[in-house]
């Protein structure tokens, strides 16, 4: 069931329409809720008779405005320049502050409010750093410490049982710096999850470029170009577009091994490599086939098509330099063949790969197009 219309609308006003926003946004909204039980248990106690209106409204007013400023920074983007866009820590803060302003409003149930602070501490080590952690429980603590000082002195109004504070005290410190070391701990177990995921998903990347892509020229690799030419040799069965292969071979390579060496020779690869990317269109496939062959893949062109940018290709190679004082030029040789209905993708390649070596034998530096039709295939291609 797809939402309405106007709720997408009122949805991408709200959250916005960047993912990574969006889910920023579900963050502050799900943070919401313990605000939203915060309030909901202060206004049922002052229903029962158990807390004046006036603290209830002291405490439901910094709650409400400092979740809104938290939303307003997060939603306008504005936090987006920092690790943490949600401002986990700085949240947690406010929130520990405004718990501990409960603390000395509300009264005989103040012990009650110390499980609040405990869960500013557990819920937020979750977002933010070990250190941090630890930064918050002591903040925690310290104000906490402040406040029954306050009441145990009377400076917040009539005097509290200073052994009943000292008593909290003891027990509230203790419990909070212990939920801290627990949660540091949980913390950095997290960051090495999330590390050693990290590092799996580049040795996978790795591993996937390694198995997809030639190494020397950046190119796809021929497993991976086979892949390619399947897949789209499918789509223009189903779709009816034409599609062009072109196997490349570089004239005189070995000669550059011989005489300039292999880096030499490499050089050579890339260059060429680098030119196939920029030249070419950007739907155009290129792989290395093996050596100094290439292989360029062309859909939605017909043979005449595909023979001139070949043709530029040949030219743009010609003129580029290879050695380092601009005096070594090379060549290439090229056959280009259009897919013919039903026609085996072997015979094709052999095609394509058969006008490649007419270029070399008519005198290389040129490019050559099969006219030929394909014979009738035992086993035809299916993707």
């Amino acid at each position: 069931m797809h939402p309405p219309p106007w709720f997408i609308t009122f949805w991408h006003w709200f959250a916005g329409q960047d993912a990574s926003l969006r889910r920023h946004v579900l963050y502050c909204l799900a943070s919401a809720q313990l605000s939203l039980v915060c309030v909901g248990v202060l206004w049922h106690s002052h229903a029962m008779g158990l807390l004046p209106q006036s603290v209830a409204v002291g405490i439901t007013v910094p709650i409400v405005l400092s979740w809104s400023v938290m939303f307003v920074l997060v939603r306008s983007g504005w936090s987006a320049r920092f690790s943490d866009p949600v401002l986990s820590l700085p949240v947690a803060m406010v929130a520990v502050l405004i718990t501990v302003a409960a603390y000395v409003l509300i009264g005989d149930f103040r012990a009650d409010v110390v499980v609040l602070m405990a869960q500013a501490i557990a819920v937020t080590m979750f977002r933010i750093r070990p250190r941090q952690v630890m930064f918050l429980g002591v903040w925690t603590v310290c104000w906490l410490l402040l406040a029954q000082a306050g009441l145990a002195a009377g400076v917040f109004g009539p005097q509290v049982s200073p052994s009943l504070m000292a008593a909290h005290a003891a027990v509230s410190t203790a419990t909070l710096l212990a939920l801290a070391l627990v949660a540091m701990w949980v913390s950095e177990i997290r960051l090495k999850i999330t590390r050693g995921a990290q590092k799996l998903q580049d040795t996978l990347a790795q591993v996937q470029a390694l198995a997809t892509t030639d190494m020397l020229t950046g190119l796809l690799n021929r497993r991976q170009m086979e892949v390619v030419i399947q897949s789209e040799l499918s789509l223009a069965r189903r779709q009816g577009q034409p599609l062009c292969l072109a196997m490349v071979d570089l004239d005189h390579f070995k000669r550059i091994n011989d005489v300039h060496g292999h880096r030499m020779g490499d050089e050579v690869l890339r260059r060429f490599a680098t030119l196939l990317q920029t030249d070419l269109r950007q739907v155009d496939v290129c792989g290395r086939w093996g050596g100094e062959e290439f292989v360029i893949l062309m859909p939605h062109v017909g043979l005449n098509q595909a023979h001139q940018a070949l043709d530029r290709l040949r030219l743009r190679f010609s003129e580029l330099p290879m050695g380092e004082q601009d005096s070594l030029f090379m060549t290439l040789s090229a056959g280009v063949a259009l897919w013919m209905p039903d026609e085996a993708l072997e015979h094709w390649v052999e095609r394509a790969d058969q006008a490649m070596y007419a270029a070399k034998a008519n005198g290389r530096n040129r490019v050559e197009m099969s006219f030929l039709q394909p014979v009738a295939a035992t086993a035809v291609f299916h993707a």
